[in-house]
């Protein structure tokens, strides 16, 4: 009885310090022991071979038994759209056990080729990669703790295209070093978030990649990055704030599809914008569906506009296709201002929305206080959808209006002058010789610029 117990005080020793010890005899039967942060298993007889000096351990002891360490990562899942991964090979891997606990809390789970979605008794993932990261949308805040082993060998081989990065590290980890020598990178950015590493823009607000979440990375080529050493892991995190919407705009809605727009320093030169102007990017509904705090004007940035979510009824943001407006909210005077942009045509995309869409604005102009005030002209175009018959009606008629139809690539197909006519009065349109589609009637004169968005069915 004096030797069972002397063992087991030689196990306590072990499991507590974690010195080395002169081999020795562990426990006279075996065992299992879970603490807050650590757990030990031990077998019969077996002596002590050595042991392992470090943080949050399992410690498997036995004579011809490996070191199997099993370590714990809380992920702040927050309400909404956000992304997740994980620095830890899970030891369970099957999703719908890992979320089994947050059937109520967790709505949606994707990776780049694959979808957990359990009110549709959908999975396509199977099994949790930590090669990979996931977006994900949850209905409430929930914690979730992965357990599982440490990645040796902590890289992670992205394809050409998009990705969904995974932070391999249970540190903060600095994205311009992490990506210093991919030369094929384009873009990082948060998965439903406005922070960004854009190398050719010299934009970055991203900063650090944090351990738990997600990001979506563009490469134009496949390559391989390494995560470096992580001394010690962090803390749990709270879960991270959205800005606070001071605009008299709608608040934002922030989806895991988005399109960045860049804004380069030498645009915002004699446009008379300023720092504390809240520019904002509006569908042709008019749903505020991004927004950008201009802080320093000799700085490049970009704006991240959201796409419209397509598991929720409600329309939340930019369909693909729909183009882009702009408007510049003065927190100073409470005014709102027009502005027009052109862009630059080396980005694919140029102001027409698209799931991960890259533009740049070559230029803009802000109109002036005068032509702002005048800008209350509301229009209205209906039926629409049609079958290209409709009215355009207008409150007031601006004098010498320009009317450009264009396409879902915002190519100009006709354009249309109109005289001034009495105010609240509309004239008819006949476009049904055109194919079925959507289409954009840009309406402007020297006070305004509006775009509306035109279904021929």
């Amino acid at each position: 009885m004096k030797k069972l117990v002397c063992s087991f005080l030689a196990i306590a020793y072990i499991a507590f310090s974690l010195n080395s010890v002169a081999q020795q005899v562990i426990a006279s039967a075996g065992g299992y022991y879970e603490g807050e942060n650590i757990s030990l298993s031990w077998t019969l007889g077996e002596p002590v071979i050595e042991t392992f000096e470090g943080n949050d351990i399992i410690l498997t002891q036995g004579f011809q038994q490996p070191y199997n360490f099993y370590l714990q990562q809380i992920l702040n899942i927050p309400m909404g759209w956000g992304g997740i991964s994980s620095y830890l090979d899970p030891l369970n891997k099957g999703v719908e056990e890992i979320f089994s606990p947050y059937q109520s809390d967790l709505i949606i789970m994707a990776s780049m080729d694959g979808v957990y979605y359990p009110a549709q008794s959908v999975n396509t993932i199977g099994n949790w990669n930590f090669e990979t990261g996931y977006q994900i949308k949850a209905e409430n805040d929930f914690d979730l703790t992965i357990t599982g082993s440490k990645i040796e060998s902590p890289a992670v081989d992205l394809a050409g295209g998009w990705n969904i990065l995974s932070v391999l590290s249970a540190c903060d980890v600095d994205v311009a070093n992490l990506f210093s020598g991919f030369e094929t990178l384009q873009i990082v950015k948060d998965v439903a978030g406005a922070n960004l590493y854009w190398p050719a823009y010299n934009i970055n607000t991203l900063g650090n990649l944090v351990p738990g979440k997600a990001y979506f990375v563009a490469a134009a080529d496949a390559g391989t990055v390494t995560f470096p050493e992580c001394a010690k892991s962090s803390a749990h995190r709270p879960t991270i704030q959205k800005p606070v919407n001071t605009t008299p705009w709608n608040d934002l809605h922030y989806t895991a599809s988005s399109h960045t727009v860049a804004f380069p320093a030498e645009v915002f030169k004699g446009t008379g914008i300023l720092p504390g102007d809240v520019i904002g990017a509006f569908t042709p509904e008019g749903l505020c569906a991004g927004q950008l705090e201009i802080t320093n004007q000799s700085t490049n940035t970009a704006l991240t506009a959201f796409a419209n979510d397509e598991i929720t009824p409600e329309n939340d943001g930019f369909e693909t296709g729909q183009m882009l407006q702009f408007k510049v909210y003065r927190q100073e005077t409470d005014q709102e201002f027009e502005i027009e942009v052109v862009y630059d045509p080396t980005l694919p995309n140029m102001g027409q929305f698209a799931g991960h869409g890259l533009s740049a604005v070559q230029s803009l102009k802000l109109q002036s206080l005068e032509i702002a005030e005048n800008s209350a002209i509301m229009f209205e175009v209906y039926p629409n959808p049609s079958n290209g018959q409709f009215n355009l009606c207008m409150n007031s008629w601006p004098e010498n209006l320009q009317i450009l139809l264009m396409d879902s690539r915002a190519q100009i197909i006709e354009s249309f002058e109109l005289s001034k006519k009495p105010n609240g009065s509309f004239h008819a349109f006949d476009l049904s010789y055109l194919p079925k589609g959507v289409y954009f009637l840009k309406l402007s004169d020297n006070q305004f610029s509006q775009i509306r968005k035109l279904v021929i069915n």
